[in-house]
């Protein structure tokens, strides 16, 4: 019997019956084929594991994991690695009874006999000859044995006992092997010889198989589209589902008026779902618009039913469904059956959600009603043509104040969409745990009648209406395919996704989310709308500052919502200007000598800078000046004995702790374990002691919690009453979200009618001076990953090497080209099996695979291109540590800086700090001479401590410093880590003690002629604005002559002349108008004025948002003109005013409830 794969069966006998078998049964059984496929490939990759020194045994042996390592990879051509591929991927889907045909046994069989070619020519212990490429003759067309599902499950775990058995025979082999090499020199170097041969053939392998392997482009790109509609499940068996011909095309494109279209998607019913147009892979894919468009008139004419049609040239895929979106739009891949189906539901059952009723059970403010609108008339317009409902955007963005409602108002946005048949599933992700947590319980209880799942803790639920997940596992659940499994959630699963607290580093992190899941998505953040990042808006499609909806903290705030807060910024000296040597101490400067610089002398002019504190420097009398002022000075409960809810946001877990005992110190008979908490990620049972800080119904310990970044965001506290910013905050949205922690309402805090009125944050580290220099703050780099950092770090430094300063040193060119190879490894040995990476193949293939000379030229165009597409993708070589990517960093920073700073003398003052690092790196590794790696090393890990080691030109000796150490320092104990607590004095610097209330620095302040009365007597009321009688007078109701003398009693004693007020003001002077006019109505007052008309009627966002305006100038002033319905700012809502944007009767009912309040004040 003749076969492809014979040259194996004298070498390597077991993989030759395997892939025979296969062979045998492509035509006759694919299924089972497939199967025999795959355990052909398993078997020699597990042969190259135990005998190839190139290889390392892994741990986790499944065929996935031995595929995408690094060095496995990148042994092949990228053609036929990824033809690998093509065997495990159509072997699973053969495994788990998914569809298969007899194109994916013959891919396979085809790819399976191209990898055993160069296996063969590789391993093979003489010379192979000629083998000549894949004979589909040898086929057979009928026969062979045909296994039942049940024996295929059986033969699966045949195979996986034998490879267990199998692995345990290798790590014995292994052992004895290497006995062998260390005790015989001669046979060590036979393994290098045989290696070596082994190298040389892989070479040859290679090139042969790019020469006389022949890949048919049109067939790859037609597979390609097929493997991602079967993915989608499509399993394309139909005899209409390719090349189907259609009649009624124009006669200007076909004379005969037909056509064939690439794929049709059908129905159960038989009617067209979706139609594939196939583009060339070097075209783009929106070539494909005109034809998907006449195929799709051919096929309605035909069926009656107009397909969604797609387009796509293998790497990217538009869809277009013209009947509710008028533009076509990118998608990472093909809807399901089921989900097509949703899409033809959805065009007779679609509701209008713009005059959809609100549930006012779940939302009952103005301006959450108004969000809702707002998002509404965002996602949809009218077909003026036609006078049809059409969809118009596909992603919106709220910024609430924290504490205003945003989950809320998501959860009646989430039910709308329900009840108008605009979505089926809906997922809220979050990136912390305890938000997710949350969200589901508030989801939950509103929502009840609705199936909900929590993927952090519970089994998919294919039928939850409502998913609750991190970033992080919606990744992991997404590429499902890593632990070779089906995929679970498609492009089209989810119709509408929350992003909680949406900003940029978010969407930098976790943009393959984003990008993949074909969905409507609704950002809510905190963040004020002028401090959002510009990209920010752009990922929801929305232009710069221009959110959906904005409810801000200052209008939250004078709209009673939400407490103000005043600010208390305490400066101490070290936490101001660092450390200073040369002002300390005597003993202080022993201390430092002895704890700092290791015994060392010191210069003078040492400096440890005040962004080193509670890094790795504490210092214990500046922690207990600190705490002692918040003790002193906090908001207080029980008659001021005890300090009330506090929140101390440190820098990191080791300064949490710090403070914590310094805590204790102060006062060990209020302060127990239980009173103060430390609450991290890495502490146990975090969330409960969250929960029991938070507890509103009984008052429970801890009263002091410590965090780090944990309870930075998503936490509802309303008894917190004392932030400490115990850490710098470059990010404006992490910075209002630790504002927001202390902003929520609390009625009878301090006992029955004595509410919650305001809040105090004491900033140690000058955030809000920060801020005001930089009102838009700074993106850090912290949403970078470290390999992502270093691979940037190694892209600028090449770039920097190709100026022609540095040209014609050769030792300089040859490192660069190291550096470029090294990146150019690291784009072509991506695992193209995950999801993220598939989204950039094109870009992937187009700086990795063979591609090399392409780095060696690149443009400024392209670096950006690299940096912001490819480098997040990059993922930590095998065996790598953080400390090791850490001291790549140090150095690759050192070799940059020295290239820029030839002076030795400038180059070592100027970067003393890494310097140090280096050095103290080195000492710590000379502690572990022990070992034998660090002894081998010894006399190179001591240079950095010799000063001319710094003095030396060029930076060859710095990366020969960086390869040699790199993969030492994993040696060093956690507990050696630079940590030092010191006992230096430390003092507050009182006259720069600043204090500021919010509304002093967010509202413009009120200015009047008359300071001597007139202003004294405004200073007094705002003063005294929660007087009883006061907040009568803005609620509108009627006041006694004796409570009006009461109050006139208070306000003007104290040499506040009446008389002179009235006659600057008038005889008709009326404290009553005055505190109206001065301080407005309550915002209740003026609420419930315009309940009934709002109820009456179904508003829109611009009409919501024009009464909002009239109700911001009642609460503001008491009354307003009614001739000002007519101009600025009304004007900017319609150009007739109040006319332009009511009718008629709904005019003259605001006119009347104006009026009202204009006679009444």
């Amino acid at each position: 019997m003749n076969s492809n794969f014979q040259f194996l069966k004298d070498e390597f006998a077991t993989f030759h019956d395997r892939a025979v078998k296969a062979e045998q049964l492509v035509i006759p059984d694919p299924r089972t084929s497939l199967v025999y496929s795959r355990m052909a490939l398993e078997e020699a990759i597990n042969w190259m594991y135990a005998n190839d020194e190139d290889l390392e045994q892994q741990y986790n042996t499944t065929l996935h994991n031995l595929l995408v390592q690094p060095e496995f990879k990148e042994q092949f051509n990228h053609k036929l690695y990824n033809e690998l591929f093509i065997i495990k991927n159509a072997g699973n889907l053969a495994a788990h009874n998914k569809p298969v045909n007899d194109i994916d046994s013959h891919k396979a069989i085809e790819a399976l006999f191209y990898f055993g070619k160069w296996f063969i020519k590789s391993y093979a212990k003489e010379p192979v000859s000629e083998i000549g490429i894949f004979d589909f003759d040898y086929l057979p067309k009928e026969g062979g044995s045909t296994l039942s599902r049940k024996q295929i499950k059986q033969l699966q775990e045949q195979l996986d006992k034998e490879l267990d058995t199998y692995q345990e025979q290798l790590k014995t082999k292994e052992a004895e092997r290497q006995q062998l090499a260390d005790e015989n020199e001669l046979f060590k170097k036979q393994i290098e010889a045989l290696q070596a041969q082994i190298e040389a053939n892989k070479v040859e392998a290679n090139v042969e198989d790019e020469v006389n392997h022949p890949r048919n482009e049109a067939e790859t790109r037609k597979y390609l589209i097929d493997v991602a509609l079967r993915e989608a499940g499509w399993d394309l068996k139909g005899v209409n589902d390719k090349e189907y011909k259609v009649q009624y095309m124009p006669k200007s494109t076909n004379t005969s008026e037909t056509g064939y279209v690439d794929y049709v998607l059908w129905d159960d019913d038989g009617l067209p779902l979706a139609l594939v147009e196939a583009k060339r892979t070097l075209e783009s894919a929106s070539k494909g618009e005109n034809q998907a468009q006449l195929y799709a008139d051919s096929l309605e004419k035909m069926h009656g039913q107009r397909p969604v049609m797609y387009y796509s040239n293998g790497y990217e895929i538009f869809l277009w469904d013209d009947q509710f979106y008028k533009q076509a739009r990118p998608v990472h891949g093909f809807y399901t059956k089921a989900e097509l189906q949703t899409v033809m539901f959805r065009r007779t059952h679609r509701k209008d959600i713009r005059t959809a009723t609100i549930d006012t059970d779940i939302v009952e403010r103005f301006y959450q009603m108004r969000a809702i609108k707002s998002i509404a008339e965002h996602f949809t317009g009218n077909d003026k043509s036609v006078g049809k409902l059409v969809g118009t955007n596909r992603g919106a963005l709220l910024v609430l104040a924290t504490g205003t409602g945003k989950t809320r108002t998501s959860i009646a946005f989430s039910k709308l969409l329900l009840e108008c048949n605009w979505a089926k599933r809906i997922l809220f992700l979050a990136d912390r745990t305890s938000l997710v947590d949350q969200a589901k319980r508030n989801f939950v209880k509103h929502l009840p009648e609705h199936t909900s799942v929590n993927l952090l803790e519970e089994k998919d639920n294919l039928e939850a209406r409502f998913a609750f997940s991190t970033y992080q596992t919606m990744m992991g659940l997404i590429d499902r395919s890593r632990e070779e499994e089906a995929r679970f959630y498609g492009v089209g699963h989810f119709d509408l996704i929350i992003i909680d607290e949406a900003h940029r580093s978010i969407y930098k992190k976790y943009q393959a989310i984003f990008e993949y899941f074909d969905a409507l998505f609704l950002g809510l953040t905190a963040t004020p709308k002028g401090n959002i990042d510009k990209n920010t808006y752009h990922v929801f499609g929305l232009p710069d500052k221009s959110p959906t909806d904005a409810y801000d903290f200052p209008e939250a705030v004078a709209n009673k919502h939400l407490v103000p807060y005043y600010t208390i910024e305490v400066p101490t000296k070290f936490l101001r200007e660092g450390i200073k040597y040369d002002e300390l101490s005597e003993v202080e400067k022993e201390e430092f000598e002895e704890e700092i610089l290791d015994g060392e002398e010191a210069t003078g002019n040492e400096w440890i800078a005040s962004s080193e504190l509670n890094t790795w420097l504490f210092n214990k009398p500046t922690a207990k000046k600190t705490l002692q002022y918040v003790l002193e000075n906090g908001i207080k409960k029980r008659g001021g004995d005890e300090l009330g809810k506090t929140i101390i946001f440190a820098k990191n877990r080791k300064h949490a702790q710090f403070l914590k005992d310094t805590f204790m110190e102060l006062d060990k008979e209020q302060f127990g374990n239980d009173y103060v908490k430390v609450i991290t990620h890495k502490e146990d049972k975090a969330k409960e002691f969250i929960n029991r800080f938070c507890d509103e119904e009984k008052d429970r310990l801890p009263q002091i919690a410590i965090s780090v970044d944990m309870m930075d965001t998503g936490i509802d506290a309303p008894s917190c009453v004392n932030l400490v910013f115990y850490k710098p905050v470059k990010s404006k949205s992490k910075f209002w979200q630790m504002i927001g922690r202390g902003s929520r309402l609390r009625p009878d805090l301090f006992g029955a009618g004595q509410d919650k009125t305001h809040f105090l944050i004491f900033d140690l580290c000058g955030n809000f001076e920060f801020f005001n220099e930089n009102p838009e703050g700074i993106e850090t780099s912290s949403q970078k990953s470290l390999t992502e950092i270093l691979f940037g770090l190694r892209l600028r430094l090449a770039e920097y090497l190709k100026s022609n300063q540095f040209i014609d040193d050769d030792a300089l060119q040859n490192f660069r080209t190291e550096l470029l190879d090294g990146l150019h490894k690291d784009i072509e040995i991506l695992d193209l099996d995950r999801f993220d990476v598939k989204m950039k193949l094109e870009i992937v293939h187009e700086f990795g695979n063979e591609n090399r000379e392409i780095w060696n030229h690149l443009s400024k165009r392209d670096v950006k291109h690299i940096e912001d597409e490819l480098a997040p993708l990059v993922k930590p070589q095998k065996g790598d540590t953080d400390l090791a990517r850490y001291y790549d960093k140090l150095l690759f920073t050192l070799i940059t800086k020295r290239l820029e700073t030839p002076n030795s003398e400038e180059y070592i003052n100027s970067f003393m700090i890494p310097i140090t690092k280096v050095v103290g790196t080195s000492k710590k590794l000379l502690k572990k001479t022990t070992i034998p790696a660090v002894k081998s090393k010894e006399a190179l890990i001591k240079l950095p401590l010799e000063e001319d080691f710094w003095k030396v030109e060029g930076i060859v000796h710095l990366e020969k410093l960086r390869k040699g150490v790199r993969e030492l320092v994993k040696y060093i104990d956690p507990e050696d880590q630079r940590y030092v607590t010191t006992d230096f004095a430390d003092y507050i610097i009182e006259d720069e003690i600043k204090t500021n209330r919010f509304s002093d620095t967010e509202s413009p302040e009120y200015t009047s002629p008359f300071q001597n009365n007139v202003h004294r007597l405004e200073q007094l009321i705002r003063e005294n604005e929660n007087h009883i009688t006061i907040a009568r007078i803005r609620k509108g109701e009627t006041i006694t002559k004796e409570e009006l003398q009461a109050l006139e009693d208070i306000l003007f004693k104290g040499g506040i002349d009446k008389e002179a007020i009235e006659k600057e003001l008038g005889s008709q002077f009326s404290l009553v108008k005055f505190i109206i006019a001065l301080m407005g109505l309550s915002p209740e007052k003026v609420d419930a004025a315009f309940a009934k008309f709002t109820n009456d009627y179904k508003l829109n966002a611009v009409q919501i948002q024009f009464l909002d305006t009239i109700k911001k100038f009642l609460t503001s002033n008491g009354k307003i003109e009614p001739s000002k319905l007519y101009d600025a700012p009304f004007k900017n809502y319609h150009s007739m005013g109040i006319d332009g944007v009511f009718t008629k009767q709904q005019g003259d009912i605001i006119f009347k409830i104006v009026e009202d309040f204009n006679q009444a004040n």
